[in-house]
């Protein structure tokens, strides 16, 4: 039986979930939800997703899913992650997770009362240059670092 996925956030981030998600065999997007309607209507007809809402809490209410992508801006995770807690929903959130330490807890006391399953979006841990760089480590290849730099070319400001 597939799982039924929402996604809370139809920008750059919510997109490539999508695309994720419409290859998995076992998922089944069943909605979408921006606080810009246009922008959540032009997401679900490019990936045939039969429900748009604006409000979280909405459609929280009326869509009968599994689990949901919180892709918001950084500011908004606290309150959208505490109410799909309360919600049941299982949830994979984009880091950080929140961006206070009272919404951290407020998340956590909804996770543990709800006994849910919620995970932080790490991307760049599994990226290949990045997991490369950490075996190489790992295998002794490069010593001991005792500093480093990068930057990201193509970084995305929320």
């Amino acid at each position: 039986m597939k799982k039924k996925v929402a996604i809370v956030g139809a920008g750059v981030w919510g997109r490539t979930h999508a695309f994720l998600y419409r290859e998995h065999p076992e998922v089944e997007l069943v909605g979408i939800c921006d606080h810009d309607r246009e922008r959540a209507k032009r997401f679900a007809e490019e990936f045939e997703t039969p429900n748009v809402f604006e409000d979280h809490r909405l459609m929280l209410d009326r869509l009968d899913f599994d689990a949901v992508s919180v892709v918001t801006p950084d500011f908004a995770h606290g309150e959208i992650v505490v109410d799909c807690a309360n919600a049941g929903k299982d949830i994979l959130v984009e880091k950080p997770i929140a961006t206070t330490r009272e919404d951290l807890i407020r998340i956590s006391k909804a996770v543990k009362a709800n006994n849910i399953r919620v995970m932080t979006d790490l991307h760049n841990r599994w990226s290949p240059p990045f997991a490369v760089a950490k075996q190489m480590l790992d295998d002794g290849e490069l010593g001991t670092p005792v500093s480093a730099y990068f930057r990201l070319n193509d970084v995305l400001w929320v």
